[in-house]
């Protein structure tokens, strides 16, 4: 599951100017809500499973291991650095933790 969220992370860097998405034009706002909505929530559903995982193996009893995560303690620490690049890079044009960008916020602080 990390691979579809680096990816899109991947994309959406790279595509954010080419596709318009840092020029406000309301004719596409509710598609761009929607799109960075999806975004938003494919982050926090991949942390959550990530951490209900991870709570479940400890409430059992059982050792943390990453071939048992579905994302390894360097993936997360690589999605992180790269939510924060992509932050860095949309936050110029206003799209960091507002309706309409990413939700940095509650992504990192996500437990």
């Amino acid at each position: 599951m990390s691979d579809v969220v680096r990816g899109y992370i991947e994309r959406q860097t790279a595509t954010n100017r080419d596709l318009g998405l840092t020029r406000d034009d309301e004719q596409l706002h509710d598609d761009r809500i929607r799109l960075w909505d999806e975004f938003n929530r494919a982050w926090l559903a991949t942390l959550q499973r990530q951490h209900d995982l991870t709570q479940d193996m400890i409430q059992s009893g059982q050792g943390l291991h990453d071939p048992q995560s579905i994302i390894s303690t360097q993936g997360l620490e690589q999605l992180a650095r790269e939510l924060v690049r992509l932050c860095d890079d949309v936050e110029k044009h206003g799209l960091v933790d507002y309706q309409m960008g990413v939700a940095e916020e509650n992504i990192m602080d996500r437990e």
